[in-house]
């Protein structure tokens, strides 16, 4: 009951919807009864030796029509409005869902697989539709209404009225070895279809690799493994169930079992009129319907009860905490004070201190796993610190609004994503309300114009999945234009020129040049050479700072930064070297 609860607390903006829907679904139902007191009628008249014309009989037909007529029309109006009910509430799950996400620590969101939220957000949400748009309308009144006919019947005659009832008690039993073991085979039905998603998302997504080493579906073992095991799995569980299933619906809605026997035998020991007993066969036997929804839906709502947990899991998860105070920094210089910080349980970050002025350029360098990229995301709040403090123009950047912390920084990150819609849209994501002039003006800044031209749309150029009409240089350049777009007076490039041949990389300096002017700038640099002038190098080592300065000043003071000076270096002779044996 809890779970229909939070549900329909989910939709208490479309409720007199909802509140219409059982209204109309309960007078369907109750109409649906009507034409067996009909038939009643028309048989008393025979036994007791009524004068029926064939008026009559037309005049009773077309009142059973009528009845079945009203039943249907009443009945799809009141889905009609369920399901419009249910369909705005589902959309407003998934958009605050992914509200909830923005709020949520990177982290948290990243122990999850791509697969587990498609299943969240697509499979999950819409079985919440069989609550909202079946079980609420359609489960209430066709309780309603055999609470009413059983109450009506204990009025006729009690005994009769536990004759109908007859075959729940079995209908228990049945069911309670249907449903043995059932959390449980269900809490392992949900995990293999988790792991299935996410499995088909990796498998598609690495289609690229899979064709380069001339790989199949059968031969990609997590994949033909998940989807098989998922198959015998549900399978196997099915047709241990069949049986029961089948013997339930079977006997549940045989209501006129008991009924028509025992009646029999009251009424020829006299202490039944044959009028009761026949409207008591009649008003059973329309209960047969109305109870075999309310045990379908009991099933039903089992296995929604049980996933809609993943729903609640995800929305009381910790989020990133905002301050009531939205200070806002006077300049742009930022601090780390003593920051320590941990993905789980081993710190990444450990004792962190430095200063970044305004309008200077800061690079980290250092082995990968080091913590650099950590040091970027912590800026932005991806996540929130273990211990220590980050600040902005001496303001904690958690008493800075979300809104406005984004506004003050523009991160570039090596991972670039580009959505599947118009190379424009793309880069006005900077800026949203930005003109098509500003858009091709930055386009230009980052020397990214001359190739979207020489798309075949231009800027209406559809980028692809995640970006993959474009090369990867050419992402980046994007990327950067949408950062020049967006003007932020703190600028993050976290190894923004990672994947750039050296034409490109080229290009994507000569745009950096356009976007530095007057910014604070954070480099995260895997290539030494691109941040010789930087005004502090900061060498990161295991988590902690080895050592910071100017480039001359690491070279003559720090081993590790020299040694790495030397192999980028050796790296620089090697491939013009190669180029040299090419030309």
């Amino acid at each position: 009951m809890r779970a229909i609860l939070k549900v329909f607390a989910y939709a208490k903006d479309y409720k007199n919807k909802l509140y219409l829907a059982v209204v109309l679904a309960t007078t369907a139902v109750l109409i649906g009864i009507i034409p067996y007191y009909l038939v009643y009628k028309i048989i008393i008249g025979f036994i007791d030796g009524l004068p029926l014309t064939i008026n009559y009989f037309f005049l009773m037909a077309g009142l059973i029509l009528l009845c079945l007529l009203g039943k249907s029309f009443l009945y799809l109006k009141a889905l009609a409005a369920s399901h419009e009910a249910a369909f705005d509430t589902l959309m407003g799950m998934r958009g605050k869902i992914a509200d909830k996400m923005i709020k949520m620590p990177l982290g948290a969101i990243t122990e999850k697989s791509s697969g587990q939220f498609k299943n969240l957000f697509v499979d999950v949400i819409e079985d919440m539709e069989i609550i909202l748009a079946h079980m609420i309308p359609e489960g209430i009144s066709n309780l309603v209404v055999p609470l009413a006919v059983i109450t009506y019947l204990f009025v006729l005659d009690w005994r009769m009225a536990l004759l109908s009832l007859g075959t729940i008690p079995i209908g228990i039993i049945v069911f309670s070895l249907l449903m043995r073991g059932f959390n449980d085979k269900l809490a392992r039905q949900i995990q293999s279809s988790n792991e299935m998603n996410s499995n088909i998302v990796e498998y598609i997504n690495g289609m690229e690799v899979i064709k380069i080493f001339n790989q199949t579906a059968s031969s990609f073992k997590k994949y033909t493994e998940s989807v098989e095991n998922y198959k015998e799995f549900t399978l196997a569980w099915y047709q241990d169930s069949w049986n029961y299933f089948c013997a339930f619906f079977v006997i549940v809605p045989a209501t006129i079992l008991f009924v028509l026997p025992f009646g029999a035998l009251f009424y020829v020991q006299g202490t039944l009129a044959l009028s009761t007993y026949i409207l008591s066969m009649l008003l059973a036997l329309g209960l047969g319907m109305p109870l075999t929804k309310i045990t379908e839906f009991g099933t039903k709502f089992q296995m929604v009860t049980e996933k809609s947990k993943s729903i609640e899991d995800l929305l009381t998860q910790a989020e990133l905490v905002e301050s009531r105070q939205k200070a806002r920094p006077h300049n742009h210089d930022i601090s780390f004070n003593r920051v320590t910080f941990a993905y789980q349980e081993k710190d990444v970050l450990e004792n962190i201190s430095f200063e970044v002025k305004e309008n200077t350029v800061t690079a980290f360098v250092g082995a990968s796993g080091s913590g650099k990229s950590t040091i970027a995301k912590l800026l932005v709040r991806f996540w929130d610190v273990k211990s220590g403090t980050i600040k902005i123009g001496n303001v904690n950047i958690r008493d800075i609004s979300f809104e406005d912390l984004m506004n003050y920084i523009s991160y570039v990150s090596q991972d670039i994503f580009l959505f599947n819609t118009s190379i424009m849209e793309n880069i006005r994501l900077g800026k949203p309300e930005a003109s098509e002039q500003e858009v091709i003006r930055v386009a230009k800044l980052a020397q990214c114009h001359d190739f979207i031209m020489e798309t075949e749309k231009g800027y209406a150029t559809f980028a692809g999945n995640s970006g993959d009409k474009l090369s990867g240089g050419q992402r980046q350049r994007i990327s950067l234009a949408r950062a020049l777009l967006k003007d932020a007076p703190i600028i993050i490039l976290d190894e923004a020129t990672a994947f750039a041949d050296p034409e490109n990389e080229d290009k994507i300096q000569e745009a950096l040049n356009g976007l530095l002017r007057g910014k604070t700038l954070i480099v995260i640099a895997h290539r030494l050479s691109t941040i010789v002038g930087a005004d502090q190098i900061i060498l990161m080592d295991r988590g902690t700072i080895a050592a910071r300065g100017t480039h001359e000043q690491l070279l003559s003071k720090s081993e590790l930064y020299h040694g790495m000076w030397q192999a980028h270096l050796a790296a620089m002779d090697w491939d013009i070297a190669v180029k040299g044996e090419e030309r």
